[in-house]
């Protein structure tokens, strides 16, 4: 009861991105089970499969018209543990430091919005290339072009960062990023080359909105926008009672010190408003200092 009770206070607690890795793990046992019990009892013959692809993102534009919903919850779905550990490792080590610099709602529109690219490459080139068109509809699942969204957007953001490797290989971000890009690129001509196109999609997305971002450009302030709009939807008003106080009371409990965060937060703000380059040194060093202390 006390590691339930661990983990539901570090879901509450947590960032955006441990949020995201206990979804996903969750998501992957649930289907994992109800896939076995489907078997046992022969209620679908092929397992797990046949679940998933009610929820996985298929080629074939019309049957995306008809589950409109899996460009969003195949992003969520693995089809192995190999599969789901890897992305979420990788994920893990890149979007806590991701968030750290760049705040909570930039690490989920990178995530979410860099799922929509890499599906929607997808679905385009193997619509378009002969090579895959003649393999049929195959339907896609797996949080790695989200994951790359974010490890290229990092890249990108923090391209000189020192990485250690295995623990003994120091390599910067962007030459760990162009690897894992140029391992895409190089897997696009064979079977499962459509998966790299999606890869590309979110890496895309992750290059492109940080480039955007340093100039003081947010492309992704229509998706922070529908996401406060849902939430203020979804949300119920809470009563807040607040007690009139003395003039010298309200001197004397004058509001502490803002917290990283929000420093983080400020700088941000800043640099939406007037282009990184607006920052002072002293900024620029607290910004990037931030990554260290997580």
């Amino acid at each position: 009861m006390a590691l339930l009770d661990q983990l539901k206070y570090q879901f509450k607690s947590g960032g955006v991105f441990i949020k995201i890795i206990y979804i996903n793990v969750l998501v992957y046992a649930l289907f994992l089970i109800i896939g076995n019990v489907f078997a046992l009892m022969k209620w679908n013959p092929d397992g797990i499969n046949n679940i998933d692809d009610y929820f996985s993102f298929n080629s074939s534009p019309l049957i995306f018209l008809k589950r409109p919903w899996t460009i969003l919850s195949y992003m969520f779905l693995h089809g192995s543990f190999w599969h789901i550990f890897n992305n979420m490792l990788i994920y893990f080590f890149t979007a806590r430091m991701y968030e750290d610099l760049l705040g909570k709602k930039s690490s989920l529109s990178t995530y979410i919005i860099g799922g929509f690219c890499g599906a929607i490459l997808y679905l385009i080139t193997h619509n378009l290339f002969p090579l895959f068109r003649d393999m049929g509809d195959i339907p896609m699942l797996g949080a790695s072009a989200a994951v790359m969204a974010v490890f290229v957007g990092l890249a990108t953001y923090t391209p000189n960062y020192d990485v250690m490797l295995f623990g003994i290989i120091k390599i910067k971000m962007k030459y760990l990023a162009m690897v894992w890009v140029a391992f895409d690129i190089v897997g696009l001509s064979n079977s499962d080359g459509i998966a790299h196109f999606a890869h590309l999609g979110g890496a895309f997305w992750g290059y492109v909105y940080i480039t955007n971002f340093k100039k003081g450009k947010d492309i992704s302030y229509w998706f922070d926008n529908f996401l406060t709009k849902m939430s203020a939807l979804t949300s119920k008003r809470k009563i807040k009672i607040v007690y009139k106080k003395k003039k010298e009371e309200k001197k004397s409990s004058a509001p502490n010190s803002k917290s990283r965060q929000q420093k983080v937060d400020d700088i941000l703000d800043k640099i939406k408003l007037s282009g990184y380059e607006s920052l002072t040194k002293e900024e620029k060093d607290y910004l990037f200092d931030a990554s260290k202390h997580i």
